[in-house]
């Protein structure tokens, strides 16, 4: 399953369009981002897993309301018993044309996820890959390759009112087969994925804003060596509050995912599963200046147990965890006009474990450069 296409195209499709019909902003013409991510969190008992991400991404306006992109990430991953792996992850490349339409807004938008990541994997580089697939770590590239992924949508927004805005989309995302094993030549078939979305944007005056967007992702069937299996149907609902527009500001956001039921198919699979279901609440403030500003944040995560199943994923660190605490410090530094630094910290606490499971403690240290032309 093609999982970072899906999660940038919720987000993306509903937010972009609702906020351009909001307020229209004017930006540079090419915008180009590259930075580092370095990730550490435990796999079990004195047992790592680290990921050193490099990200680089270029957006372009290439006429009036077309917008094109390119990204990739080159990333290196290792780990305490876990083989090394390390290189370029597939290439995303993106396109949207946003045109009014009477007093709304129409956004097409199209992305095509280019096969330039290692897929065929021995025994020991798949038993890493599955931890790093684990989307409860979020680590910056949680695959290497997935094969070529087709993914068009449109996104209809309407303002209502003063300062309201509502907003709908669809996207379809379409998987080739790759081979995820290097000692077997059984191709695997990911499952075509149909993306909904919905969701209002409310302006409270200045800056202070309420979002509400939600998802609902259809999925196929996936084949494997003559199986079929999905994991099930995902909805997911996120509410964003940010409140005032002087030098403090504050925000608060909450967010949850449900996996329906699915086909669980044989333990031996190219895929690893979501739990069935996920919350986040978080608490920010922000402290802006004009050439410098830091946001804090402290939220909770929580996770459902894993279904009752033989995967490796159970294995981890994770897998005994309820509620996990997440303590960020994000600055910002403008160099120029068209220049910023842009930094994140995270230290991540686990405050729920079951009897028996393991400590778990976790960072994620970022720094990268935004240039706008």
């Amino acid at each position: 399953m093609p999982v970072s296409v899906t999660a940038s195209i919720r987000t993306f499709l509903l937010a972009s369009a609702l906020a351009l019909s909001a307020s229209a902003q004017p930006a540079p013409r090419v915008v180009v981002e590259v930075g580092a991510i370095a990730q550490d969190y435990p796999t079990g008992t004195d047992q790592t897993i680290r990921e050193l991400t490099i990200p680089v991404r270029a957006s372009a306006a290439v006429i009036s309301g077309l917008d094109v992109s390119v990204r990739t990430a080159y990333a290196s991953v290792s780990g305490d018993d876990l083989e090394s792996l390390s290189g370029i992850g597939d290439t995303q490349l993106g396109a949207n044309y946003r045109r009014p339409v009477g007093g709304g807004l129409v956004d097409l938008s199209l992305m095509l996820s280019l096969p330039t990541g290692q897929t065929s994997l021995s025994d020991e580089q798949f038993a890493t890959a599955s931890v790093l697939a684990l989307d409860d770590y979020a680590f910056a590239l949680p695959s290497f390759g997935q094969g070529m992924v087709l993914t068009p949508g449109l996104t209809i927004a309407v303002p209502v009112g003063s300062g309201l805005a509502l907003g709908a989309g669809v996207a379809y995302s379409m998987s080739s087969d790759y081979t995820p094993f290097a000692d077997l030549t059984s191709a695997y078939t990911p499952a075509d994925e149909t993306i909904l979305t919905g969701g209002l944007d409310a302006s409270l005056g200045g800056e202070s804003r309420f979002t509400l967007e939600g998802s609902y992702v259809l999925y196929g069937n996936d084949t494997f060596e003559g199986e079929t299996f999905s994991p099930g149907d995902k909805v997911a609902g996120r509410l964003r509050l940010a409140l005032g527009s002087g030098a403090v500001r504050g925000s608060f956001l909450a967010r949850y995912r449900q996996v329906g039921d699915g086909t669980i198919g044989s333990p031996v699979r190219p895929v690893t599963y979501l739990r069935p279901n996920q919350a986040h609440v978080a608490l920010g403030l922000s402290f802006v200046q004009p050439m410098f500003d830091i946001g804090i944040s402290s939220g909770v995560r929580y996770y459902g147990a894993f279904a009752d199943f033989e995967d490796a994923s159970r294995e981890t660190a994770l897998a005994g965890q309820r509620l996990l605490l997440d303590l960020t410090a994000s600055p910002t530094v403008q160099v120029s006009p068209t220049a910023k630094l842009i930094g994140s910290f995270t230290y991540t606490l686990g405050l729920g474990e079951e009897f028996g499971a393991e400590p778990f403690t976790g960072s994620r240290a970022s720094a990268g450069v935004q240039v706008g032309l």
